[in-house]
């Protein structure tokens, strides 16, 4: 493999991609849509081509005289026709224009999320099956597979499919995200946090990737990719928390009946519950003599706030409490008197969708038994390694 190719070559995956590709003396071509995202990229000696996996004369361009491509490329703002059409037109242009230049080997990024949120117990998690589940993250990926698969099957074009699952490490989502919530005292473990995070490392991906480059039997295979061993959420994000120190640990608790019932209130009173990544708005919300009202109308709420004060000592990190202080209890009414709030307000909501991804897949484990025997992936970095890599990168980035 001497030349290859990455559609969203500018992104997290594809740019590490690159970065791995660059230390085994391979030439890379990068797509790239938005030149403001290419700084990172253009750290390497890479050809850069401008271009969109919608426009196919651009991917032609690029995957001239190239053996390999990568199809990294995603997009982030889910729902709507751009969406769909980069899911599926964009895949079908990708893989029209690698039958067209005789590429060798197209290595398609799918996703664990084709079996949609909450698979119940009976749903067969393996490569030969998929479920469509109104997530449109997740449907979309199951037509771009349905799409790279019908040039193999038609044209027979080689191309393998890979369905990674939480891909954490320097510049994920996965990685930023707790780490933003955690500070912004934010952060619970849903149900204990019990339930199962199928981690992988970035650098364990991307081995896979070169692995599905080269292996000839895994042409026209779907393969799972995930660490050796899976952890749980609360192992997964109490990683991050002891990043930050003692005052962030331990993580509060809350189930998924309380926070959904938190949220259903707050609806009630035509509130937001809590929208992502705004403590303005969590303090807006308890600050509100209703949605109190409302709230303590429900027995699991009504506990939670009585014993708040005590558990909020021990659970609240330090720099929320001392917010919770300032923004909430020196709040006066007319007469000078604090505003009735004598009770301490629950502790910030996490969004529907917040909770739905901390309990997603609950106790699903995806097998890569495939992976090793077909691909011959044997994921060499671990949890800890990877924590340890990740939290390198995170007292770099100052987050």
């Amino acid at each position: 493999m001497k030349k290859i190719f990455i559609t969203g070559a500018t992104g997290f995956i594809g740019g590490r991609l690159a970065e791995m590709a660059h230390e085994r003396d391979i030439s890379i071509v990068g797509l790239v849509r938005t030149w403001s995202r290419a700084a990172g990229l253009a750290r390497l000696p890479v050809q850069m081509v401008h271009g969109d996996v919608l426009d196919l004369d651009s991917l032609r361009r690029g995957m001239k005289d190239c053996e390999v491509v990568f199809h990294c490329a995603v997009e982030n703002r889910v729902g709507g026709e751009i969406h769909r059409r980069i899911s599926v037109e964009g895949t079908a242009n990708v893989m029209q224009a690698a039958l067209e230049t005789g590429v060798q080997r197209v290595v398609h990024l799918s996703s664990a999320a084709v079996f949609g949120f909450r698979p119940e117990a009976d749903v067969v998690i393996d490569e030969d099956t998929y479920r469509y589940s109104d997530d449109l993250y997740g449907d979309g990926k199951i037509d771009s597979e349905k799409a790279a698969l019908s040039y193999h099957q038609e044209h027979g074009l080689p191309v393998v499919i890979l369905r990674p699952t939480i891909v954490y490490g320097p510049f994920s989502f996965w990685s930023e995200y707790p780490m933003a919530a955690l500070r912004e005292g934010r952060m619970v473990l849903v149900d204990g946090g019990a339930g199962i995070c199928n981690a992988l490392y970035i650098d364990n991906l991307i081995e896979a990737m070169f692995l599905a480059a080269r292996q000839d039997q895994a042409a026209g295979e779907v393969f799972h990719i995930s660490d050796a061993a899976p952890i749980t959420w609360k192992g997964y994000i109490e990683a991050y928390a002891y990043l930050l120190g003692d005052d962030y640990l331990p993580l509060p608790e809350m189930s998924t009946q309380e926070i959904m019932a938190a949220i259903r209130a707050a609806a009630e009173v035509g509130m937001p519950a809590l929208p992502r990544s705004s403590l303005k708005q969590a303090f807006r919300l308890i600050r509100d003599q209703r949605t109190r009202e409302v709230l303590r109308t429900i027995p699991v709420v009504d506990r939670s706030a009585k014993a708040g004060k005590a558990i909020a000592q021990t659970l609240v990190p330090a720099p929320i409490r001392h917010q919770l202080r300032q923004k909430l209890l020196s709040h006066n009414d007319t007469n000078g008197s604090p505003n009735g709030l004598v009770e301490p307000a629950p502790r910030p909501l996490l969004s529907e969708d917040e909770v739905k991804m901390y309990t997603t897949f609950d106790k699903v484990v995806f097998p890569i038994d495939k992976a090793r025997q077909l691909l011959g992936y044997d994921p060499k970095i671990d949890f800890t390694e990877g924590m340890k890599r990740t939290a390198a990168w995170i007292e770099w980035a100052r987050l």
